[in-house]
């Protein structure tokens, strides 16, 4: 692998697999050998990475390293199209919106978080399913669940999967969050016509435009404020306990440790995990594509130190759902304790009050310090 910045290893091939190494510093703490298994699940490596091209990074959520390695792809003739997902306006409305992309400029027009629900099965699986020639595939840890379930019943549709790509995942939001933040944020009379949710350094700031020329830039917190207590949150997702895509070749992510924030450039952190995923992105290392450097896999929990635990533990939402009316399955046997029911009791109780007609008014009226307030309760008891 190329060195950035500082020393190391050259090539992915000459580590040792990080997750036979002894665990140290951050891993004594929260994160411990058996904990660094059970979020990350099977990997072969763990790195930090980024797209080389500037202009690439410009408008990614994370480092670009997704968006680098397929266009990438793409253009080496490796793949013959990229099943990606954007957002578009549809009647005025924000809605997402799967396609193939078959050149590096279509995958660009794809860049970007989508926190927004999405049928895989319906909408992403006859695309593949019709489409002729190698694809790479990237997807949500549930959708990618999916996917492998389909390939496993069809040999002619796994032949055709090439590689898969699981972007991190801590819960997906129903559309009525994104129309709701869209009208608060859009000028009186004016007509949408585009909408990112967050692009940019470190947090990244949301941006709509109009029909009229007009641009928002609002904080990222706008909308997040709202998605990282769980209104709107996908019932779906209480279930869930996959963060980061256990059966993809490479999952990449978002870097929230707070000594990344110093960095002049946003990384992705990236999970390789087969054979396959350690080919194709170490040739978009050599060929100058993506910068890259390995990092133990502690390091990649640490970047989602909070998310990670609170996502896995759905023993603690299935003990909490009990007290609201809300039957969930305990698939993981974790241990509760009492700030992982109480965090978990407020992320359902949200959900749930965001339902009803009543409920989205009054989240509606919310004033924005009151929900920072809030969540920065609900953080606090996610970090004990």
């Amino acid at each position: 692998m190329k060195k950035w910045k500082r020393s190391g290893a050259t090539d992915l091939s000459e580590m040792e697999n990080p997750s036979t190494q002894p665990a140290g510093g951050l891993a004594r703490g929260k994160f411990g050998g058996q904990q660094i298994r059970k979020y990350l699940g099977e990997f072969r490596q763990t790195c930090f990475a980024y797209a080389a091209d500037p202009a690439c990074r410009e408008k990614a959520a994370s480092g670009g390293t997704v968006s680098a390695l397929l266009a990438f792809l793409l253009e080496r003739g490796k793949i013959n199209g990229a099943l990606v997902c954007r957002s578009e306006i549809t009647d005025g409305r924000v809605r997402p919106r799967f396609f193939i992309a078959r050149t590096g400029a279509e995958v660009m027009s794809a860049q970007g978080s989508k926190y927004i629900a999405v049928d895989f099965n319906r909408d992403a699986l006859p695309l593949i399913r019709q489409f002729k020639g190698r694809l790479a595939v990237a997807a949500l840890p549930c959708d990618t669940s999916s996917l492998r379930r389909a390939c496993a019943r069809d040999r002619e549709l796994a032949e055709k999967v090439a590689l898969v790509i699981t972007l991190f995942c801590g819960h997906n939001s129903r559309p009525e969050l994104t129309d709701m933040v869209a009208e608060k944020i859009s000028p009186p009379g004016a007509r949408l016509t585009a909408f990112a949710y967050r692009q940019g350094h470190w947090r990244g700031s949301l941006r709509a435009e109009f029909a009229d020329g007009q641009i928002a830039h609002k904080p990222f917190s706008v909308f997040s404020n709202y998605q990282n207590l769980y209104f709107f949150c996908q019932q779906k997702c209480h279930h869930c306990h996959d963060h980061a895509g256990y059966g993809s070749d490479i999952s990449a992510g978002d870097i929230w440790s707070a000594r990344m924030k110093k960095e002049p450039i946003k990384h992705s952190a990236v999970i390789i995990r087969t054979e396959t995923g350690q080919a194709f992105f170490q040739e978009a290392v050599d060929a100058g594509i993506l910068s890259a450097y390995p990092v133990p896999p502690v390091e990649i929990c640490a970047g989602q130190a909070r998310t990670m635990p609170f996502h896995y533990n759905v023993s603690a939402r299935a003990k909490a759902g009990r007290l609201l009316g809300m039957r969930i399955k305990d698939s993981v046997a974790e241990r509760v304790r009492w700030n992982d029911f109480v965090a978990a009791w407020m992320a359902l109780a949200n959900e749930k009050f965001s339902r009803s007609a009543r409920g989205q008014r009054v989240i509606r009226r919310l004033p924005q310090a009151l929900l920072r307030l809030y969540l920065l309760v609900m953080k606090g008891l996610e970090s004990i």
